[in-house]
């Protein structure tokens, strides 16, 4: 491949036929990169173009996609994001959904800007991808493993530490094909939206492994980005003086139950008084929390608390984002913060969206009060 790309991108596609197990890079070009520029754009315009009309989600001829952009795995902050594209099943047309944590990155090191995954495997299979190899492995003894808990057997099988891969996966909820199933991604990073895990689910794919490389995202000019880079990430910490560093998305909860905008009983009301008892400011005053921060990303917003109180006291998850303390809070009127924080992080671990997990949650209810 000659070196006629922008800056940003590494110039393939990895692309993976469940059906049949074959497995081939394909170059791209500048065209492509300047017209569709990376990420969801990337996915629409291969979805366009290589699913057809009729085609439903659960089809081996869908494609499951993830792409990074061309910030992607730079010293950028946040550019280890990596979004999911796909025909979905919670309206059977196209769909996307983004992640962070260190995926996208991973998958620049490793020399390429996306993965494309079309077919259906006979068995369940992970993908597992490092320099030079690509190869699918059997997943039979992955079937029923939460998230967290196949981060951890796909690491341990590989013989590398936590920062050394990146797994993106399925927990049971896209086993079973649930409409609102997830990707996961490094215990507590989720592409949650329009059904991404049931599509994986559908083609018998597990996971995709990818083992850091030595790939180096190139730049067109070094000297420009990385004070560009600095002025971005002081610009947003600055933002409400470094709001969602201090305190998370769910530093939002209380002044959404003020603005009549915070979810409660299915938005049946829009009044919840015990909003401050699953806001990020009670969470990170009244529990332990270790930072887990994502790829080159200095707002650390990111975190796994322990409750300290109340019946989940010594309990261990992911720091709910607001949609977590949302849908598990006051969507269903849980007013018991670790109880809470249990139910979103319970909820990320089977692969559920945990948006459609806590409306679902709170039908029964609603039905039965009528």
């Amino acid at each position: 491949m000659t070196r006629s790309l922008p800056g940003g991108y590494m110039g393939r596609l990895l692309r993976v036929d469940l059906s049949n197990g074959r497995i081939w890079d394909e170059e791209i070009d500048a065209e492509l990169c300047r017209r569709w520029v990376g990420g969801v754009g990337f996915g629409a315009k291969y979805l366009y173009e290589e699913v057809p009309p009729g085609v439903a989600w659960d089809h081996p001829d869908n494609r499951l996609m993830f792409f990074s952009g061309p910030l992607g795995g730079t010293r950028v902050a946040c550019s280890g994001t990596y979004c999911v594209v796909t025909k979905g099943p919670m309206t059977n047309m196209a769909g996307s959904s983004q992640a962070n944590g260190y995926f996208g990155a991973f998958l620049k090191s490793l020399g390429y800007d996306g993965i494309i995954v079309q077919g259906r495997s006979d068995r369940w299979v992970y993908l597992l991808v490092r320099d030079g190899q690509v190869e699918l492995r059997d997943a039979a003894h992955l079937l029923g493993t939460d998230t967290w808990e196949m981060d951890d057997r796909v690491k341990q099988e590989l013989g590398v530490s936590e920062r050394q891969a990146s797994v993106a996966g399925i927990g049971p909820a896209g086993e079973h094909l649930v409409r609102f199933a997830m990707v996961a991604n490094d215990k507590g990073h989720v592409a949650a939206h329009n059904g991404m895990g049931a599509v994986m689910g559908a083609k018998r794919l597990k996971a995709i492994a990818l083992l850091r490389g030595r790939h180096k995202v190139p730049v067109h000019d070094p000297q420009a980005l990385e004070p560009a880079a600095k002025a971005l990430f002081e610009h947003s910490f600055e933002f409400r003086g470094g709001y969602l560093h201090k305190w998370g998305t769910g530093g939002v909860v209380v002044d959404a139950e003020r603005g009549g905008w915070l979810p409660i009983k299915n938005y049946l009301t829009c009044v919840f008084p015990e909003a401050e008892k699953i806001s990020g400011q009670y969470l990170r005053t009244h529990f332990e929390r270790k930072n887990v921060p994502c790829w080159a990303c200095r707002m650390n917003h990111c975190g796994h608390p322990t409750v300290t109180e109340g019946p989940y006291k010594g309990y261990t998850g992911e720091e709910p984002e607001y949609e977590g303390m949302a849908a598990m809070g006051s969507t269903i009127y849980c007013t018991d913060p670790g109880a809470a924080l249990y139910l979103s992080d319970l909820t990320d671990r089977l692969g559920f969206d945990v948006n459609e997990a806590g409306w679902v949650v709170d039908t029964g209810p609603q039905a039965v009060a009528g």
